[in-house]
């Protein structure tokens, strides 16, 4: 199975460096000084295990790697609109967006094809820290994938077999937009509340009014997640909340980190999802509403 990743940032990195040096037929697209580093050292990946530098293609241009078996899309919500991936598009390429937010399947099914994609979670805190190095920070590193209607299929039983085979850690769960929205149930509030309040988890449970807030970030993603017909229970929200409590005092959401170095936000795809999909199907968010005009202006960057 040949592979495309498109992102070598801290799930793309991760996932090639893994993928060659298991001997997987794999390339990633990347830019700047971190494809310069790729291509003269390698990629070296930092775990709390070990470290190990893996080679493979790395490229620029898409276009330059023709159709392959699989495409992982492992960008900011915000950048994937911006990818050309027709280039790599073959009759039966297979789409894997591994990135924030709970349309990404939607949205490449219409850029390239209903059915044409995947849904993917990945579960791992991992960045870049140097040109050509990337760093997992946290004790884990999973993934889960599977049809978005949660069907057995071909395609799916061989991209969990090239992951066994890289020893990384994923799953098919039974129901896999349950287990993004579930993910989203945790990652939407934190993003929200770290990145608005400038603040990280200490400071959250510190502070009755944010831990207020939190909460109803929460309840309106439940809400729109069971409006759109998604399987969440009462005991997801406690789960996701619990889980925040149990997090490093000192964590904060890749978009407040984003937000602090000026870089562009995936609020539109968090908190603007929730208002936007809130919307279209009369769910009341004002909670997630006011978390999105509060970063809009920092959308594109730092003004």
């Amino acid at each position: 199975m040949k592979l495309a990743i498109i992102g070598a940032g801290g799930v793309g990195g991760y996932l090639a460096a893994r993928l060659a040096a298991a001997g997987a037929d794999v390339a990633v697209v990347a830019r700047g000084a971190h494809l310069a580093a790729i291509r003269d050292k390698g990629l070296m990946l930092r775990t709390p295990e070990g470290e190990s530098v893996a080679r493979l293609a790395a490229t620029d241009d898409p276009a330059s790697l023709g159709p392959v078996d699989a495409v992982v899309a492992a960008v900011k919500a915000q950048d994937l609109a911006a990818l050309d991936l027709a280039p790599l598009i073959g009759p039966e390429t297979v789409l894997l967006p591994l990135l924030n937010g709970v349309e990404a399947t939607a949205r490449l099914d219409a850029a390239y094809g209903a059915g044409r994609a995947l849904i993917g979670v990945a579960r791992i805190s991992a960045t870049i820290t140097a040109p050509g190095e990337v760093t997992v920070h946290g004790p884990f590193a999973r993934f889960e994938l599977g049809e978005a209607d949660g069907a057995a299929s071909p395609r799916v039983a061989a991209l969990k077999a090239l992951l066994d085979a890289a020893r990384i850690e994923a799953s098919v769960p039974g129901d896999p937009l349950r287990a993004l929205w579930v993910k989203f149930l945790m990652l939407c509030p934190f993003s929200g509340v770290t990145a608005a309040a400038r603040c990280d988890n200490a400071a959250i449970s510190a502070e009755p009014l944010l831990l207020a807030l939190y909460r109803r970030l929460s309840e309106e993603v439940l809400a729109v997640g069971r409006a759109q017909g998604v399987a969440l229970s009462d005991a997801d929200l406690d789960g996701a909340l619990a889980l925040r409590a149990k997090l490093p005092g000192a964590m904060r959401a890749s978009m407040a980190h984003d937000l602090a170095a000026g870089k562009r936000l995936e609020v539109d795809w968090l908190a603007g999802a929730v208002s936007r999909l809130g919307d279209a199907l009369g769910v009341d968010t004002p909670a997630n509403d006011a978390i999105r005009a509060l970063l809009k202006p920092f959308a594109e960057g730092a003004r």
